[in-house]
């Protein structure tokens, strides 16, 4: 089991350096096959032995080997975070004793999600791509695991509830509360999760977003009509869900205070 929880963690290093080439060019609209890995500030090909997920950054002690450019530290820290999401994915399912399905379906998921927290987190936006992408999947592994209902109900809520936020706060607020990107992340995690995990996620994200809004407000840190990505809240209750949702579900149901 070592070896191979080894060989999971390395795979997602690897993918993890994948998705910093996604979390650069999509907001870009550049391709993510051509050209290969370059230095975004001289355009030097990266050679392969500069390319090595963590160790390449710190041998080269954060610097492009050519033109000595700064790298974002952004870049080790996306391929570690994939790395130990892959490991505690596979020894969750493990422990488990859930089937290869269930671990593949959540290691995509993870995937689509790592991405779109960066890029809204820097860019403020959430591409098409990635979000259209976790609806066609949470559909497909849906009929995989005869859960297609809950996949189709979960768009439904997702896109549903979203787009009343969208609306009301147009309306009411004459600015836009929620962006249309956000309707479509949300309708993408309802597809990934079903129903029942997406409500919680949505619970979590709108806790968390109220938590950390009001701290940057409090601290005069954003301003009131400065627009704060809602993206990151969404992924953080996504992964709190896949991993914790059936039995934070349980205990809301089951608890004599909180539930029914």
């Amino acid at each position: 089991m070592l070896i191979l929880s080894i060989f999971i963690f390395i795979i997602g290093l690897g993918v993890g350096s994948f998705l910093n080439v996604c979390i650069y060019r999509l907001p870009r609209g550049q391709s993510l096959i051509f050209p290969p890995s370059h230095c975004p500030n001289c355009g030097t090909p990266i050679r392969w032995y500069d390319n090595i997920p963590i160790l390449s950054y710190f041998l080269l002690k954060g610097r492009c080997r050519s033109c000595l450019h700064p790298i974002s530290p952004r870049y080790p820290l996306v391929e570690a975070i994939t790395g130990f999401l892959y490991l505690f994915t596979f020894l969750f399912h493990r422990i488990n004793g859930s089937s290869f399905t269930l671990f593949f379906r959540d290691i995509v998921f993870i995937s689509f999600l790592i991405p779109i927290f960066f890029i809204d987190l820097s860019d403020q936006i959430i591409p098409n791509s990635l979000s259209y992408g976790l609806i066609i999947l949470g559909l497909l592994f849906g009929l995989l695991t005869k859960s297609i209902f809950s996949s189709l109900l979960g768009i439904g809520i997702g896109a549903g509830l979203f787009s009343g936020i969208h609306l009301l706060g147009s309306f009411s607020l004459k600015k836009e509360s929620l962006g249309v990107g956000d309707i479509k992340l949300a309708a993408g995690v309802g597809a990934g999760l079903g129903w029942d995990k997406a409500l919680l996620c949505f619970f979590l994200s709108f806790i968390f977003g109220g938590i950390i809004a009001g701290f940057l407000l409090l601290f005069h840190l954003k301003g009131r009509r400065d627009r704060i990505p809602f993206a990151p809240f969404l992924v953080a209750g996504a992964f709190i869900s896949i991993f914790f949702g059936e039995r934070l579900i349980y205990f809301y149901l089951t608890s004599p205070i909180l539930g029914w």
